[in-house]
């Protein structure tokens, strides 16, 4: 495994995603809306949610349906890893380290993070350019303009997106409209460096 270079890579970059994120200046509806569709125990655990993992098992052994277990966190680390090998040992991996990105990022930061660097569709990766794409404002954000976006998280916008695609991220977002709490999430607070935390 990669630890050591990955946990390095990590504290680097985080710096750099965070200034990014302050100049995007992203509202808590986009993050209350990240939060009710990709991790809804968040901050109810260490970067690691046992439910969803033991859950998504128990699909893909009994049911033979795929589903994610992986938090806000663990999503964070993939990103900025570059890893995405369907190992148990990079699952592994990808829990250590996101355990560890929870002491060194505020709870209130992380999820502002992970939008900044994640993968919306073509030409989106990371949301200053999904918000360029799709004409938002992520400071200024309506929610369902904030659930659409998040739902192309599931869902990346393929270059030419056919009806089936466009209707499933409509789908996607009416479902996420309906689980998001608009009035729990508090001011942002970087955690500077809390935790220097090695592997």
């Amino acid at each position: 495994m990669h630890l050591r270079a990955d946990w390095k890579k990590i504290k680097s970059q985080i710096p750099i995603i965070h200034r990014e994120s302050v100049k995007l200046s992203i509202s808590d509806s986009l993050v209350a809306v990240l939060i009710a569709a990709e991790d809804h125990r968040y901050g109810m655990h260490p970067g690691v949610d046992p439910i969803s993992i033991c859950r998504a098992i128990w699909r893909s052994a009994i049911c033979r349906k795929r589903e994610g277990g992986s938090t806000i966190a663990m999503q964070l680390v993939r990103v900025i890893t570059g890893r995405y090998e369907k190992t148990l040992g990079r699952k592994f991996a990808e829990i250590v380290l996101a355990v560890g990105l929870t002491r060194l990022v505020h709870s209130t930061d992380l999820p502002r993070l992970y939008l900044v660097v994640a993968y919306f569709g073509w030409r989106m990766n990371g949301l200053a350019q999904a918000a360029q794409r799709l004409g938002i404002n992520p400071s200024v954000i309506s929610q369902v303009e904030a659930a659409n976006v998040v739902a192309r998280l599931k869902y990346p916008e393929p270059h030419v997106p056919d009806e089936r695609r466009i209707a499933r991220i409509q789908t996607r977002t009416t479902y996420i409209l309906g689980r998001a709490d608009f009035g729990s999430i508090p001011t942002t607070q970087f955690k500077q460096s809390e935790s220097n935390g090695s592997f």
